[in-house]
Formats: structure tokens, C-alpha cells, sequence
């Protein structure tokens, strides 16, 4: 880390217990980057540590690592997204073999976000002044479903793709086939029964771009070799 002046940090779960002890290995991490001179911590947190701060598997999760942030002693920026555009790629398979997709709550919509646009509002955070102490909710420009992101990437394909809507004990039983299952109940209440919060359209992408975010259908055409 040696001549670095700024940090973008990315946490899996498993490391939250870490970020509660000082001694932890995120509690290193920042300390060894403040050592090697950074000033800076830009961190990819999670929109659930607003929306679901009763959670267990979300919200008190990421809430610990951004304490541990905070207490780095480093300018620290917190970025806050929701759904990733990029989670269709877990329908990969099922359109390159059927030109099918199986979802839950097939027309509840959510503001999904393309990572590139995370991406870059990263980068501002990191290279510009301005962002310290800031708190960011990063949001794709409008809601969308789950049969319409189906619909945009049969659009990119020059394909249709068919859309079958799955119970929420069907979706809960393959969800469980990898990962948790607090994290599963978290997921399905949040694609199933979005809050106000979680449904919003934030500013804060145009804000620090100066552009609209890229939309689903965007992604699914810079991404479409990935369903071929």
C-alpha cells in the first residue's frame, strides 16, 4: 500500500466480526493503509444498512463495517447501492439453454444499478475532494421488474425469452442452494416487499456524474454475450 493515497474497500460477510474488534482483520487493513500514508477510504457498503437496519444478515452486517470505517481516521466516503443489474447474470444459464427465466415477484419493480456507474461514482469519490463524511445511496434511473429485465435482455438478443413467475417457496428452496438462509428471508422481503426507501429513485449517481444512470436495458445489450 506504500504510496497509495486512498483506499476502495470491499468486504465480504464474512468478515464482519473483524470489523467489531479493533485487532480484526479490517481493523489491520485500515490501519496498515493509514500507515502507508492514505488519507482516504471509499467504501462499497450496502442500502440495507438504512432500509433493513433490523437485519441481522444486511443491515447490522454492513453497519459494523462502516463503523470500523468511520473509525479509521482517514476521510472516509460510504457508498449505499441497492440491486445490482449484474444479478441477472444468475439467469445466465437457464437463457442460454431455454431462453427462459424463473423469478419471484415478477412485477415488482426495484431502481437496480449497473455496476459501471458504481464504478465511476467510486472513482470520483476517490480522486476528487469533497467526499469526506459523505453518505451515498447509488440507484439505477427508474424501477424495473423482474419480467421486464427478462424482456430487456431477449431485447438484446434479438430473442424473446419466457418469463415464468416463481412462488416465494420456490424461489426460498433454490436460494437456499447458496446462501444463508437469514440472507435468503432478508433477499425475498426485499424483492417481494420493498419499502418506500428501497423503491426511491436517489439523485446522488446524477449528482456526481452529471449524467442519468444507465438502465437495465443498457447493461443487457453491453452484457448480451454473457446469455448467448
Amino acid at each position: 500500500m506504500v504510496g497509495a493515497g486512498a483506499l476502495f474497500l470491499l468486504i465480504s460477510g464474512d468478515f464482519v466480526a473483524a470489523a467489531d474488534s479493533p485487532g480484526g482483520v479490517i481493523g489491520r487493513v485500515l490501519d496498515d493503509a493509514r500507515s502507508a500514508g492514505a488519507g482516504r477510504v471509499v467504501l462499497l457498503s450496502s442500502q440495507g444498512v438504512a432500509t433493513r437496519p433490523g437485519s441481522s444478515s444486511l443491515g447490522s452486517t454492513a453497519r459494523s463495517i462502516e463503523d470500523a470505517v468511520r473509525r479509521s481516521g482517514m476521510d472516509w466516503t460510504i457508498l449505499r447501492p441497492g440491486g445490482f443489474d449484474s444479478n441477472a447474470y444468475a439467469w445466465a444459464e437457464s437463457v442460454r439453454a431455454r431462453r427462459a427465466v424463473a423469478a419471484p415477484f415478477g412485477d415488482v419493480g426495484l431502481p437496480f444499478i449497473d455496476p459501471d456507474d458504481i464504478a465511476e461514482v467510486a472513482a470520483v469519490a476517490l480522486r476528487e475532494d469533497g467526499h469526506a463524511g459523505q453518505v451515498y445511496e447509488l440507484t439505477g434511473p427508474a424501477l424495473t421488474t423482474p419480467r421486464q429485465r427478462a424482456e430487456a435482455i431477449g431485447e438484446a438478443l434479438g430473442e424473446p425469452i419466457r418469463f415464468t413467475e416463481q412462488t416465494r417457496e420456490e424461489a426460498r428452496a433454490q436460494m437456499l442452494r447458496f446462501m444463508p438462509e437469514p440472507v435468503v428471508e432478508t433477499t425475498l422481503s426485499i424483492i417481494g416487499e420493498p419499502t418506500p426507501a428501497e423503491r426511491r429513485v436517489s439523485p446522488d449517481v446524477e449528482r456526481l456524474l452529471g449524467r442519468t444512470p444507465r438502465t437495465f436495458a443498457e447493461w443487457a445489450r453491453r452484457n448480451a454475450a454473457a446469455f448467448r
